[in-house]
């Protein structure tokens, strides 16, 4: 008869998370050194001075910091990523959840419009740019063209206006990413038993009723992951506002991305160290914003 092999306690689970670690190794070198250590290397250089970019960099303390709360741009750049916040929450969410129920209740052509929405998002972000710059152009734009229709000697700089410049590109973010918005609104819907619709018809509901009480409670997880990516992507936009003249020195359009970027870029000697302070701001702004919303997701989910 054969000795039985001896199975030492624990090895089985050692092996498994040996073998865990082993794969997961390569995607924890990568993060660590595109993502932890840029963040530690700002995280230094905002307590830094550049007098020279031929000179070492010397020890500042706290005045980069200190500088934030003077800086008027800093604020106006502050204030506009707050309003694409706010805007990206109480204007895209609802209107995609909107557009995804009209969706729901469209049975013909359902996939032509959906894939119809969603194609802005897959367009160059350049494109979009320049597309919408034409819309918006003064003289001979779309929109222009559209209110000359009802006014003839309407004339409006739509992106050259301090107080309404950021409305008009939070519409092209919109029109970027409500499909986005639309297709994950889509794909709650299409979790939600088909038993609970005719649960509620045969009770008498409406159709008021039914949105009200069967469909947006069972879409609360949806509107989580949605308002987390939309809270992300408002914090940190960059490309659109760029392109559509963000980042300009005394410019209405500046956002946080764009005033870093043009601090540690495109400015004089001097500023990458503030613009690292800047950049860290940003992050623990995110921080304090999404991590709230993520554990009350998952205190919920437990």
């Amino acid at each position: 008869m054969k000795n039985a092999s001896k199975v030492i306690p624990g090895s089985t689970s050692s092996g498994k998370v040996l073998s865990a670690l082993a794969f997961l190794l390569p995607a924890l070198l990568v993060y660590a050194l595109f993502v932890l250590l840029p963040i530690g290397q700002s995280l230094v250089n905002s307590f830094r001075y550049w007098e020279s970019p031929l000179l070492p960099p010397r020890f500042c303390g706290w005045e980069n910091y200190r500088q934030l709360l003077r800086d008027r741009v800093f604020w106006l750049a502050l204030r506009n990523n707050v309003f694409l916040l706010v805007g990206s929450l109480l204007v895209q969410l609802p209107l995609a959840a909107g557009i995804a129920m009209l969706l729901n209740y469209q049975r013909r052509g359902r996939t032509f419009l959906r894939t119809a929405f969603f194609t802005p998002m897959v367009m160059p972000t350049a494109a979009i740019a320049v597309l919408w710059q034409y819309l918006y152009e003064p003289r001979n734009g779309i929109c222009t063209y559209l209110m000359r229709l009802v006014i003839p000697d309407f004339s409006y700089a739509w992106l050259a206006s301090p107080e309404t410049s950021m409305v008009w590109i939070f519409v092209t973010i919109c029109w970027q990413y409500i499909g986005f918005h639309t297709v994950l609104f889509m794909a709650g819907l299409a979790t939600i038993p088909e038993t609970l619709y005719e649960a509620a018809r045969l009770d008498g509901a409406s159709e008021i009723r039914l949105n009200w009480h069967v469909i947006l409670p069972n879409l609360k997880p949806t509107f989580a992951v949605s308002a987390t990516l939309s809270i992300i992507g408002s914090l940190k936009y960059f490309d659109l506002v760029y392109l559509m003249g963000g980042g300009l020195p005394e410019t209405s359009r500046e956002v946080l991305a764009t005033y870093i970027y043009r601090l540690a870029f495109e400015e004089s000697q001097g500023r990458f160290g503030y613009g690292s302070a800047v950049a860290v701001f940003l992050f623990l702004l995110a921080l304090l914003v999404v991590i709230p919303l993520q554990a009350r997701r998952v205190a919920a989910a437990g």
